[in-house]
């Protein structure tokens, strides 16, 4: 075992092998929590394979040799993807749905996913060099990098502002902003940097980076196409053609983001003596401590900022929550009591029992009711699942004539549009205001769903 500094029981991997398996069945079979929480089980699966596989190879690895920086990176993860969340309030890029409406679930829900992301790049990272990529890889060095670094922050700056100005044509811009703003920073301050790897002819972590980047991105996309608690974009120009939920242009901004978590991490490692993820900073003056001072200034900012951004993300963000047959206020109360002691307590539930003629027949034998009532709950049903649009959203159709799949794939955009606006105005169903975007996402998901063009 290559590196080895003692060696340890390694079977994370393993048990994380298990687990994603166990959640692919359990998600697909619609058995809870794999539903609601797939895309946190895949994730933090993929993690530990990631981090055993490591072990394996160089007897080193961040979970094994580098814990305190492994739990370390979960908060600081966590803070750095809600900086990206909150620009989406400006850039509205994507949005979420079926998420829980409990607030104590939905906010832990935000705090295990969002941890994710770092230890997803970094752990990808380390695997990729581990393996052997692109070693040997030299290009001519570029001396004197002190003259880059104005250039630097005025792209960076402008990569910053310009998406927040002008979102609708400058939004790809953010995925690379801090990788101009920091660059030179950790470079002036003798951090690790991609800067100083490019002048000694090294562009080997840079482009180790990149392709970390675009397999996460992959993955990132692949499991939230599963995942009923999920996100939907809605990019401007480029919302057609789709590899899972993604643009197919989109995901060459994975790449520069991995690149971007690189220098923010390096950054905050100024204020840690030098200290880092990787084995060679990991190990950097041991015998200092970081400051009270900055880790009392951490803890209080990232209090704050958490539920700031949590709070935005549940107001602004979220479009739907899991359709509870409770909540749908067109079924009568008796009835919905009584479904709900039938263990049919979601809208997606209802759906499964009644896709079926056979299933809508029992289950009106059961309630006493006609079969036809039951096709329109099945109507209903098929239409608030598509899409994530949920019983708001559904409300709002309804309002505008439209209350099952077939009709909403007939609607054009535009005239749609405007008579959810219209709507809304007259019955203040919603208090977020109607997305274009959101309204061809719907329609063409029901085109699709009914075979059409």
């Amino acid at each position: 075992m290559k590196g080895s500094e003692g060696k340890k029981p390694n079977i994370h991997g393993i048990i994380g092998l298990g687990i994603l398996i166990l959640a692919e069945i359990m998600m697909f079979r619609g058995v809870e929590p794999f539903v609601s929480w797939f895309y946190c089980f895949a994730w933090w699966s993929y993690i530990l394979i990631c981090d055993s596989l490591i072990y394996r190879i160089q007897g080193n690895s961040l979970l094994m040799n580098r814990t305190k920086e492994f739990f370390l990176l979960m908060p600081w993860s966590v803070a750095v993807w809600l900086f990206f969340e909150l620009v989406n309030l400006s850039l509205k890029n994507w949005y979420y749905i079926n998420i829980p409406r409990e607030i104590a679930v939905r906010w832990i829900g935000y705090m295990v996913a969002y941890s994710t992301v770092l230890l997803g790049v970094f752990e990808t990272t380390e695997l990729l060099e581990n393996s052997g990529l692109y070693r040997g890889f030299s290009v001519p060095a570029i001396p004197e990098s002190q003259k880059w670094y104005m250039p630097f922050w005025m792209v960076g700056g402008a990569f910053l502002i310009l998406p927040i100005v002008l979102p609708k044509y400058c939004f790809p811009l953010i995925w690379g902003s801090f990788i101009f703003l920091l660059e030179p920073v950790n470079h002036r301050f003798g951090v690790k940097s991609l800067m100083r790897d490019w002048e000694r002819g090294d562009p080997r972590k840079f482009l180790l980076l990149l392709t970390a980047g675009l397999i996460c991105g992959l993955l990132w996309e692949f499991w939230n196409f599963w995942a009923r608690s999920r996100w939907v974009y809605t990019v401007p120009f480029f919302d057609e053609l789709k590899g899972f939920e993604m643009p197919f242009l989109g995901f060459l901004g994975f790449s520069p983001f991995a690149v971007e978590c690189y220098a923010i991490y390096n950054f905050i490692s100024l204020f840690r003596h030098g200290r880092g993820w990787e084995r060679d900073q990991y190990a950097l003056n041991l015998g200092k401590g970081t400051k009270p001072v900055p880790i009392a200034l951490s803890v209080v900012a990232m209090a704050i900022f958490y539920p700031f951004v949590f709070h935005s993300i549940d107001t602004k963000t979220i479009d739907s929550y899991v359709a509870r047959v409770s909540d749908l206020s067109l079924i009568e109360p008796q009835f919905r009591g009584k479904l709900v002691e039938m263990g049919l307590h979601t809208v997606d539930e209802l759906s499964r029992r009644i896709e079926e003629p056979q299933g809508r027949k029992e289950l009106a034998k059961k309630l006493g009711i006609s079969d036809d009532r039951i096709s329109d709950w099945a109507r209903w049903s098929q239409l608030i699942g598509l899409k994530g649009l949920g019983i708001r959203n559904f409300l709002l159709l309804r309002e505008a004539g439209v209350d099952d799949v077939q009709t909403l794939a007939q609607q054009k955009p535009r005239e749609l549009y405007t008579q959810l606006v219209r709507a809304n105005n007259d019955y203040g169903i919603t208090s977020q205001p109607i997305d274009m975007a959101k309204v061809k996402i719907w329609i063409r998901a029901a085109r699709k769903k009914e075979g059409l063009p």
